[in-house]
């Protein structure tokens, strides 16, 4: 089948799963988890039928969304609250369904462990069962772990490229996930590191509150936020880089590049030892801070849109501004045709309506996220930071390995000037990420290798995208 029939049949499908007749849901649910990869572009559609008045579309959904992989294990929390639906025979597909989902699904054994008392005694087998299951997948991921008594160096020292000294190493680089990968609960697994304990301790002192108990219990809400969730994730990525450098010492040894997501960026720049932890922290402490004080100062929205090309979209954003100061542009490149928009909520609420309407668009939805991050809406967040970062400049180094940037999708040399950094990081928040562009760079400048460090597989799933070579590739160092 061309690229041109199976956007149509997928185009087709997608319509089906709005029939008002439950039917005729579960069956295009079906159709869709029988398309292998191709499921993949459905997984949000699939989870807003989570809350469909039938048990059987809700059913099928749940069962289709732990059947798409890895990408699917990004959705095991909104399984996880199908365990208290009213239907019996949904809380017992969601908890067969964290069962297909890996160390991501075992982190919700709590929650499973309350449905062994649920008055329908299938529900309750199914409990019993999901635990057994999961007490298997957390001793093969203690097995990972069992060297935790040697004590690790705190200091986040980066080493020498690979390809250094005449290594026939492959060239690796380490991948650092952003804002939208914490989950309640991360953590949980690297705690008890010794190099993670003295961070946590730091951190405590830092932030004024504990960020491990945020991160193991929530709620929610309070992790999602930004000024939380930033400091979260920047820990939980030197999290990840600590446990690489226990389960493969020679790639935490040996990499030759790094990348960060938008505050993934300063994670990566630690490692590249540009800052420490604490600086680090510090500025990702006040940077998350100046971005939800501008995402407070007026009503502003970002939305995820995936099927449309770069050209359609801008065009929809120019149609949706109602004037020259009014703001929505495309935020993040994130994949082929995968793009976030950000902008004024009006603006977006247009766009959201348009994009979901035009032909071709997979995905059209309003994203968590609580701000216009990556655009004019930032500028007074950009104008705190750059302050912020000068402050931190006699602390800052050049990076000793290559950094491959969001402001331009491009490496900049070891040694390059932390003058340099500190535009490239001001300027960041105001300008539109280039992720798929870099992993592309990345790629033609022969890295081979790549590992997600942090919290979900998000960038592995979109690394899918961009190359199935890369993708195969690719490993994420989950915490």
């Amino acid at each position: 089948m061309n690229s041109t029939s199976s956007s149509s049949t997928a185009a087709a499908v997608a319509e089906l799963l709005r029939d008002p007749s439950p039917m005729v849901k579960a069956s295009a649910v079906d159709s869709i988890a029988a398309m292998g990869d191709e499921a993949e572009a459905f997984l949000d559609p699939l989870c807003k039928l989570f809350n469909d008045k039938s048990s059987q579309v809700r059913c099928a959904a749940v069962k289709a969304v732990a059947g798409c992989g890895e990408l699917g294990q990004m959705y095991a929390s909104e399984v996880c609250r199908l365990t208290g639906n009213a239907d019996a025979k949904t809380r017992a597909a969601a908890i067969h369904a964290l069962t297909e989902m890996g160390e991501r699904g075992a982190c919700f054994d709590d929650e499973v462990e309350m449905c062994l008392s649920d008055p329908d005694p299938f529900v309750a087998s199914a409990a019993q069962k999901a635990l057994q299951h999961f007490q298997g997948v957390k001793m093969a991921a203690a097995a990972a772990l069992q060297d935790l008594s040697k004590p690790l160096k705190p200091q986040l020292e980066a080493p020498p490229a690979a390809g250094a000294n005449g290594s026939t190493q492959p060239l690796a680089a380490l991948l650092f996930p952003g804002q939208g990968s914490q989950y309640v609960k991360m953590l949980s697994e690297v705690k008890d590191l010794p190099s993670v304990q003295e961070m946590l301790s730091t951190a405590h002192t830092i932030l004024g509150y504990d960020i491990l108990k945020l991160c193991l219990e929530g709620p929610e809400e309070t992790l999602e936020q930004t000024k939380h969730c930033q400091p979260a994730m920047y820990i939980g990525g030197l999290a990840a880089f600590e446990l690489l450098k226990k389960e493969n010492p020679k790639v935490a040894e040996q990499f030759q590049a790094v990348a960060g997501l938008s505050l993934g960026e300063y994670t990566a720049l630690t490692v590249a030892g540009v800052m420490d932890f604490e600086t680090g922290l510090r500025l990702v402490k006040f940077r998350g801070e100046a971005m939800q004080e501008a995402a407070e100062a007026s009503p502003q929205k970002m939305i995820s849109v995936a099927g449309l090309s770069q050209q359609v979209l801008e065009q929809l954003c120019s149609e949706c501004r109602s004037g020259p100061d009014d703001v929505c542009q495309v935020a993040n490149f994130l994949f082929p045709n995968g793009f976030s928009c950000a902008g004024s909520e009006s603006a977006c609420e247009k766009l959201l309506k348009k994009a979901g309407d035009t032909q071709g668009c997979l995905q059209a939805k309003a994203l968590k996220t609580s701000g216009a991050f990556h655009t004019k809406c930032m500028a007074p967040a950009r104008s705190k930071l750059l302050t912020a970062l000068k402050d931190a400049e006699s602390k800052m180094k050049p990076p000793n390995c290559e950094v491959y940037v969001n402001l331009t999708g491009q490496k900049i040399p070891p040694g390059t000037s932390v003058p340099r950094i500190i535009e490239l990081l001001a300027d960041q928040l105001t300008n539109c990420v280039l992720w798929e562009p870099a992993m592309k760079a990345m790629v033609n400048d022969g890295i081979s290798e790549f590992y997600e460090c942090g919290p979900m597989k998000q960038l592995k799933a979109m690394m899918k995208r961009i190359d199935g070579d890369a993708w195969k590739k690719t490993q994420n160092i989950h915490v």
